[in-house]
């Protein structure tokens, strides 16, 4: 659970940084809605969260077969 959510905070992080640093992006955003910006954060909050999860998930697994 920890894993997911420090996924997710780091996915709401980058997604920040990458609005601010890319105009573009932040351009196709202000263009597209709310919604869009929704789909758009919750997408890369969701992507973050599951890798951070597996991640952690396999790392402890190789940590109990040490033991």
């Amino acid at each position: 659970m920890t894993n997911a959510m420090m996924g997710a905070a780091l996915g709401l992080s980058f997604t920040l940084a990458l609005i601010l640093a890319n105009p573009a992006v932040a351009e196709l955003l202000k263009d597209g809605g709310s919604g869009t910006i929704f789909v758009f954060v919750v997408t890369m909050v969701t992507t973050f969260s599951i890798g951070a999860t597996l991640t952690g998930a396999v790392l402890i697994l190789n940590e109990d077969r040490e033991s």
